[in-house]
This record gives C-alpha cells, sequence and structure tokens, in this order.
C-alpha cells in the first residue's frame, strides 16, 4: 500500500473534516514563537498531519541570530510529541525573517515570492501585549501590520482564509461584548494622522473609555480586518490566556505573561492584597483552546466561503458566560497548590488572598500586610550588611497588579454564540481532536496545573 493511500485511509477512518481541509496546504504564521502561536503551531503538526509547510515570520535580534532562535523555538517542550510520534514533521516549519514594523512586514523578495505562490491560510496572531504603550507605538505594532498583512494576502495566489487574533478585552468600553466588529469612532486616517503630527490631547477621545492603548489598538485591527478583507476571515478574541488544559502538556507555559507572575507572587506569600471586586467573573481560558478554535475557525471561513458567505466572523474565546469562576476563587485556589513552589514561599501556613473594592481600605491592608513587613525585613538586611530589597520587590508586584486592576474592578459579558455554533457543526472526531468546549473545563484541577506549570516554568527574581 502506497504512503498516498494509507494517508487517505486513515483521513477517512478519523472522519475528519478540519484535518481534511488542512491536508496539503501550506499556512502563514505571525507570532509563531509566542504562546499561543507556539502551542497553534504544535497542534497543527500534531493533529493535522497532512499539512504542507508552517511558514512562521521570526524577528531577528540583538542578541540571537534567526538560526540560533529558530534553533531554541524547535527545541521547546511543546513540541516533545510531535518529535516522540514523528519528528520528521518538524522540518515542515520553515522561518520566513521578518519585523511587523519594516515595510512588507521586512520580508525579503525570495520569501515573499514562497508565500504568495504557497499559502492558503493566514493566522495573524503576533501582538505586542504591554498595556502602558504610547499610542503610537500600539498603532504601529498592533494595528498597521494587519492592514500590511491583509495587503499581502490579497497578491497570494491561492485566495488564503484570513484568521486574525484580537482580544476579548479589544470593547471593553462597553458591557456586554457582542461577536461582532464595533467602531471606534473616529475614521482611521485621521488617527494616523493624528498621530503623524505628534497631537496627544486626544488620546481620551480616541480610547473612548477603554483603559489602555493595548486594547484601543487591537479594536482598531478589527476595523482593519472588516474594511480591507473582503473575502472569507474571522477575528478571534480570546480573553485572559492561561496555560494548557491538555495540550501539548497539561499546565504547559511560556514567556513571561502578568497573570501568571501575579499568582506565582500569592503563591510565595508576596502579594496577597488586591485592589479588586472578589466576585467578578475572571475569564480565564486555556491557551489550548483557543488554538483549537483559532483552527477550527478557518476551517469554518472556508465552509463559509464554498456557500457563498464572505465577510469577517468573530468568535469570542471566553469561559465567564458558559462556566464561570470569580477572581478570589480562582486566586485562594491556587494558592492552596502553593507547594509546587517548594521552600520558596514566605509563610509555613497557607496564606488567604483577600480583594478589597474599596480603595482606602485596601491601601490600610496593603500597608499592613505588604510594606511594614517589607520594611521591617530590609532593615534587617540593612543592619547585617546585605542589600535590602523587599520594598523595591513589592514596588515592581504593585506594578504588575496595578495594570490587571482594571479587569477585576469591572465586569463583563462576553457573548459566544458563533463559538457555541461553530462547536454544533463540527463532526464529533473533530469536537474531540479539536476540543474548545469551555463547559467541560473543571476548574479545581486546571488550576492546580497552572499553578505547577508556573513553579517549573518560571525562573525569575521577585
Amino acid at each position: 500500500m502506497s504512503a498516498n493511500t494509507m494517508e487517505t485511509d486513515e483521513q477517512f477512518t478519523y472522519n475528519s473534516p478540519i484535518v481534511n481541509f488542512y491536508s496539503g496546504k501550506s499556512v502563514f504564521v505571525t507570532g509563531a514563537t509566542g504562546f499561543l502561536g507556539t502551542v497553534l503551531v504544535e497542534k497543527l503538526l500534531f493533529s493535522c498531519k497532512g499539512i504542507n509547510n508552517i511558514y512562521i515570520l521570526i524577528k531577528q535580534t540583538e542578541d540571537l541570530t534567526i538560526e540560533a532562535r529558530i534553533l531554541n523555538y524547535l527545541n521547546s517542550k511543546a513540541f516533545h510529541r510531535v518529535k516522540n510520534t514523528n519528528p520528521e514533521l518538524m522540518k515542515k516549519i520553515i522561518p520566513i525573517c521578518g519585523n511587523l514594523e519594516d515595510k512588507n512586514l521586512g520580508i525579503s523578495d525570495s520569501d515573499m515570492k514562497t508565500l504568495l505562490e504557497e499559502v492558503s491560510i493566514v493566522f495573524h496572531v503576533a501582538a505586542k501585549l504591554i498595556f502602558k504603550m504610547s499610542l503610537t507605538a500600539a498603532v504601529n505594532i498592533n494595528t498597521k501590520p494587519t492592514e500590511q498583512l491583509i495587503a499581502i494576502c490579497k497578491k497570494m495566489r491561492r485566495n488564503p482564509i484570513f484568521i486574525y487574533v484580537s482580544s476579548a478585552y479589544s470593547n471593553v468600553n462597553e458591557q456586554i461584548i457582542d461577536e461582532k466588529v464595533y467602531s471606534t469612532g473616529v475614521p482611521l486616517e485621521t488617527i494616523y494622522d493624528t498621530l503623524d503630527a505628534k497631537n496627544t490631547r486626544l488620546m481620551d477621545i480616541f480610547l473612548d473609555k477603554r483603559p489602555n492603548t493595548y486594547t484601543y489598538s487591537k479594536a482598531l485591527a478589527e476595523v482593519v480586518v472588516e474594511k480591507e478583507f473582503d473575502e472569507s476571515a474571522a477575528i478571534v478574541r480570546p480573553s485572559i490566556i492561561a496555560s494548557s488544559i491538555r495540550e501539548p502538556i497539561p499546565g504547559w507555559l511560556s514567556g513571561s505573561h502578568g497573570f501568571p507572575r501575579v499568582v506565582e507572587a500569592a503563591c510565595k506569600g508576596l502579594l496577597l492584597r488586591w485592589h479588586g471586586d472578589g466576585t467578578v467573573a475572571f475569564d480565564v481560558i486555556p491557551v489550548d483552546h483557543v488554538a483549537n478554535l483559532i483552527i477550527a475557525a478557518a476551517w469554518e471561513s472556508n465552509e463559509r466561503r464554498l456557500m457563498g458567505n464572505k465577510g469577517v466572523k468573530v468568535y469570542n474565546c471566553c469561559s465567564g458566560l458558559r462556566n464561570p469562576i470569580d477572581v478570589s476563587t480562582v486566586m485562594n485556589t491556587c494558592i492552596k497548590y502553593r507547594k509546587y513552589f517548594g521552600t520558596r514561599t514566605m509563610s509555613i501556613i497557607t496564606p488567604r488572598f483577600i480583594m478589597k473594592k474599596n480603595y482606602f481600605l485596601y491601601k490600610l491592608l496593603y500597608f499592613t500586610y505588604h510594606t511594614i513587613p517589607a520594611a521591617i525585613i530590609d532593615g534587617f538586611f540593612w543592619l547585617t550588611g546585605r542589600t535590602p530589597m523587599m520594598l523595591n520587590t513589592l514596588h515592581k508586584l504593585r506594578k504588575l497588579s496595578s495594570v490587571l486592576e482594571y479587569f477585576t474592578l469591572h465586569q463583563f459579558l462576553f457573548l459566544d454564540s458563533n463559538v457555541r455554533g461553530l462547536l454544533r457543526r463540527m463532526e464529533s472526531t473533530d469536537r474531540q481532536t479539536f476540543n474548545f468546549d469551555v463547559t467541560e473545563i473543571e476548574w479545581e484541577p486546571y488550576l492546580q496545573n497552572f499553578v505547577r506549570g508556573i513553579a517549573n516554568n518560571y525562573n525569575y527574581s521577585m
């Protein structure tokens, strides 16, 4: 029996429309080296073995060459099961040197020719998740590259499906967020002209009650997708992306993310008082759920195109509506499993994470339980000839937690009828292989693995 026959039989055996859709197709992924991007690429390799090539955009840095970066990437633990089952699949990952902020994304003519000829699906995952960027920086890295990428897609011979990964919080100036693209009020051309003129006085008008420039730049990019992409496309909006629930490893994490750092600080006893409403549903979503939804959304976009249904479809990839868990429960459940940090904790007994909505009461508790003990420890360090560090550490943690406070002081409702509809339309085999059903999440074991993942993957000084 030939290899091609075996592959075809395998597809029919598994009866997977999604796997069949990806068979023989090449994809282009921006942000592939990031947390979500890595899980997406690994899942495509592992579950869609008939995929042709996966081209990933990689930026050369001052510290590492492209060759060094791709080597580090391919050596990630995330790819362990691919290497164990079929290491030859790793050869399908092909780096494309580029830079989102450069013209044509910094892609060389020869690489561009390859992409234009071969790519059938484009996943735009790349973003800079820094809340306190200037508006100019946020637009230049999160909005304008989306325009450039869409312009490239329009030149691609295979008329690609386009998937843009946004954020569920891109429109938190609304309390109920539906699966649609919201107007940002000000035309894009006006925003660009204002930024070029260095006029920052209109910032508050532009943001329109959004908490930061990151969420605004993602909302602008959504507008770009709807305006510029006249073929079938999709926008996937994940909420707070946390560790994997199953794939590639339960509890897998990579990189340095704000929320896991807060959890680590709480588990170590360094941050146990937080300004926020503990009853607010904390919308956490496993990274592999997001990757699976992205993969399935591309398949459904193609199905819509075959039926003549073009345009942009939005998917709110969130847990708060179907399987809510409040922020106090999240944090205190995580602290229950602080044992994974071993001796790197501040107390023997299990502490309790306390949130206060009243700012004055929060400041009083914070001063009593954090500032005073830190000052005493620093005083002891100074007297014994060591470098005082606790107050400085506390200051860094306070800045870190403050950027998340907005999301623990406000309750949002993310509607998800498109997500549920996609689940219903998938074959049972695909629902199992590319599962993103949040109603099946059991929070206690998931958060246990989350804490284990933080303890195993993070190595930085608090």
